[in-house]
């Protein structure tokens, strides 16, 4: 059974420090010690994590920590999209669509965009 951890947010890791960004450039998984030790980095070796113990599924969240500045860049593209794309007509006829739109679509997108950013949790 895997432990449930509370996010931490950047604001809890440096909290003097409201503007920290990410590792920049393209993120990477690199084995360390083969069944011990994975790291993520980026392309001029700076860590940006690593990932200890003999966690089963310590392959599957490395690549899924290196892909997140891909995935946060695709889904602000997303919202970019959507919000310039936003429904359009009587407001009565298309309320439920709207609904959707806002609630179902763009609030979670906009949300996962500032806990990502260390923003609202």
């Amino acid at each position: 059974m895997s432990k449930k951890h509370k996010p931490i947010t950047r604001k809890e890791i440096d909290p003097m420090n409201t503007n920290a960004k990410p590792t920049p450039g393209q993120w990477t998984t690199k084995i360390r010690q083969p069944g011990t030790m994975l790291t993520v980095e980026n392309e001029t070796g700076e860590y940006v994590c690593s990932l200890l113990g003999g966690d089963e599924h310590k392959q599957e969240n490395a690549r899924l920590i290196a892909s997140a500045p891909d995935l946060l860049a695709a889904l602000k593209s997303a919202v970019s999209y959507l919000e310039a794309n936003r429904p359009k007509g009587n407001i009565r006829e298309i309320f439920h669509q709207l609904n959707e739109y806002e609630n179902g679509v763009l609030k979670p997108a906009r949300a996962a965009i500032a806990q990502a950013e260390g923003g609202a949790q």
